[in-house]
């Protein structure tokens, strides 16, 4: 009798320690912030795509102590998203710069984020068309065919807080399927004086690459296209720039309305940018290619801020 009442006993103490250890398990706030960034990948890995460029452009080589410049074949790697599921890629004017052949790496089926899943994962390659380009912008939209895709949510610019949580999704140095995070530094980020642009600043990691893929909030919503960074030595540093996502739902819009081929019309965009746009004199400024261009002109630094801020009222209406 003391025998089954001992067994009673430790296997009552037994259960209760089971109980208390899940239930400890469930409200473990580091456990479920695990469990939720899981599910953020698997819900938004599948609408991120690898694009792979190849076409001819300025080639620098060295010959007997002479430098010449020649044309040559040159290959590029950056990132996209789904933004339609009848196969419409958004990414950067810069990645696609020069392309002859434009390829798409989309994975084969459900993502999976364990170690195996990793390692039995399968990728499709097809084709992708130049739907349109916008280059003050730095957005290009394309397109392939014969596949159904899953899109992303774009988030609404008006919502987007500083502080708030991102994830940077992409293809950073060629390695496909690589997610970081952060938070937004900055909302509305005039990164020069003398550009009427301005970007969501971020803390999370983004190199070369990562040009074109999403940057996306806790609910798995797209608050920005990452597009360069700030960088002494030429990797991420904590300054990362994305363009909004207010802008890029306009520019997607008109993108697709007068493509296909070349880019978007001049009704694509209000006459102030048009005007502003074409004056003065652009050069590269950025570490990610030419994302970042600086615009020059006599108008003063007063009036270029005013139209910052009337270039970002466009891009909430």
């Amino acid at each position: 009798m003391k025998r089954l009442i001992l067994v009673s006993l430790v296997t009552i103490l037994s259960l209760s320690l089971a109980s208390s250890v899940k239930a400890q398990a469930e409200t473990d706030p580091l456990r479920h912030w695990n469990e939720s960034v899981d599910a953020l990948v698997r819900r938004v890995s599948p609408s991120v795509v690898q694009i792979m460029v190849t076409g001819f452009g300025a080639v620098t080589e060295g010959e007997h102590g002479n430098a010449g410049v020649v044309i040559g074949r040159q290959k590029a790697i950056g990132s996209g998203f789904v933004i339609d599921a009848s196969g419409y890629i958004l990414t950067n004017a810069h990645v696609v710069k020069g392309a002859q052949r434009v390829q798409v790496a989309l994975p084969s089926g459900p993502v999976d984020s364990t170690v195996v899943g990793a390692l039995a994962s399968r990728i499709t390659v097809v084709p992708a068309r130049i739907i349109g380009v916008s280059s003050e912008i730095d957005l290009a939209l394309l397109k392939v065919d014969g596949v159904r895709l899953t899109p992303l949510s774009v988030a609404n610019y008006r919502n987007v807080r500083q502080g708030e949580t991102v994830f940077a999704f992409g293809s950073p140095q060629g390695l496909r399927n690589s997610v970081t995070h952060g938070i937004i530094s900055a909302v509305a980020r005039q990164t020069d004086p003398d550009s009427p642009l301005v970007y969501i600043q971020t803390d999370a990691p983004i190199n070369p690459g990562n040009s074109g893929g999403p940057l996306v909030n806790i609910d798995g919503e797209v608050v920005g296209v990452n597009t360069f960074i700030l960088s002494e030595s030429g990797g991420a540093e904590g300054l990362g720039f994305a363009i909004p996502c207010g802008v890029l739902q306009v520019v997607y819009q008109q993108l697709r309305k007068y493509g296909p081929g070349n880019g978007a019309r001049a009704e694509a965009f209000p006459k102030l940018w048009r005007h502003h746009f074409r004056r003065g004199s652009w050069r590269p400024c950025g570490s990610c290619g030419p994302a970042h261009r600086r615009y020059s002109s006599d108008r003063g630094r007063q009036e270029r801020r005013q139209l910052a801020v009337r270039w970002l009222s466009y891009a909430l209406s």
